[in-house]
């Protein structure tokens, strides 16, 4: 079965090509910048044409999605993905979403919450369920809203929250985090094995993949510190106003990686 990659360069991807790779599976990626791994191939989304000549020319079996850009997530969804999806037909396509809600119900049917100006992140989102509208027209596709992506992939990457907590607790300097604001989180490498999963399961829509339970961005950092054994006294907890993730334990459905091989098997 042959895989390809978009966006293979990143956090993410980089994990999923790596896991593919090392057990001796046919895959290829692709990288938008320079990147330490010369196999990648370098490929501009926004060159449709390109895009496309790669595609049709490798002829892969499965596409996964991997990319994820905060600023130009609206114009992959209006420019790249609707000339992009025809030429997919039924090849396999796992594409890589986020949450897309503004409440506090995160389960899979949730109505898609489009963000206005002053909202944060809004074209990020906005992109993302503009992308995903798209996608649902396939025959073959699975949409993934992961949790916050953490950890240390199989190259030795740490993710940028990670290492980002680390400068503070080198330096000393307070970090504060708020503690009445959760969200969902997921291992890189175990967000990797699920999405390795879906390449050939039949599930068809859309999975939410996360750990067990939503936690707070200050109980967050103080689990990391503990996991990697670092002081954990610069991190302070804050009350926030205005809440930009909304998850509730009661109403959300989270589908772990393990319960993936109990779907859709039609």
């Amino acid at each position: 079965m042959k895989t390809l990659i978009l966006g293979a360069s990143g956090f993410l991807g980089g994990t999923i090509y790596f896991k593919l790779k090392n057990a001796g599976n046919d895959v290829l990626g692709t990288c938008n910048q320079n990147t330490n791994n010369t196999n990648l191939i370098k490929q501009d989304v926004f060159d449709v044409d390109s895009l496309l000549h790669l595609v049709n020319g490798y002829k892969p079996d499965v596409i996964i999605w991997t990319i994820m850009n905060h600023e130009w997530e609206e114009e992959i969804a209006d420019k790249v993905l609707p000339i992009l999806c025809p030429a997919i037909g039924d090849i396999r396509f796992i594409f890589l979403s986020t949450s897309v809600a503004y409440e506090q119900n995160m389960a899979e049917d949730v109505k898609p919450f489009l963000r206005d100006e002053t909202s944060y992140n809004h074209h990020y989102f906005n992109g993302k369920i503009k992308s995903e509208q798209v996608i649902k027209n396939l025959s073959n596709y699975c949409i993934i809203r992961p949790g916050s992506i953490y950890g240390i992939n199989p190259i030795g990457e740490m993710d940028k929250r990670s290492l980002l907590l680390k400068e503070h607790v080198d330096s000393g300097e307070k970090y504060i985090r708020a503690n009445n604001i959760v969200f969902s989180i997921v291992d890189v490498n175990d967000l990797a094995d699920a999405i390795i999963e879906l390449i050939s399961n039949k599930y068809i829509g859309i999975i939410n993949i996360s750990e067990e339970k939503p936690v707070s961005h200050y109980y967050f950092n103080k689990f990391l510190c503990q996991k990697y054994g670092w002081d954990d006294s610069c991190i302070v907890a804050n009350e926030e106003v205005e809440n930009i993730y909304y998850l509730d334990n009661s109403l959300r459905k989270t589908i772990l990686k393990t319960k993936i091989g109990c779907l859709g098997e039609s």
